[in-house]
């Protein structure tokens, strides 16, 4: 139970990052100053709860001892 949960977990986050970084933050060019805001204002946010959610992975297999 907690190996697939935290695998869900990892997958998860990096879904996000990986989401919010190509889809959500990348320039709509690379020339200019003025195009270099993400597309999505809170692009970094998700990426940051991608982070999270991944790291936490650790702390939920490590707390987690499941029924005996």
């Amino acid at each position: 139970m907690r190996k697939l949960v935290t695998t869900i977990m990892i997958v998860a986050g990096l879904g996000l990052m990986i989401l919010s970084y190509t889809a959500m933050a990348t320039p709509q060019c690379n020339t200019s100053v003025a195009c270099s805001d993400p597309k999505v204002s809170f692009a970094a946010g998700i990426f940051v709860v991608g982070i999270v959610l991944s790291f936490s992975s650790a702390i939920f297999y490590s707390v987690y001892k499941g029924s005996k």
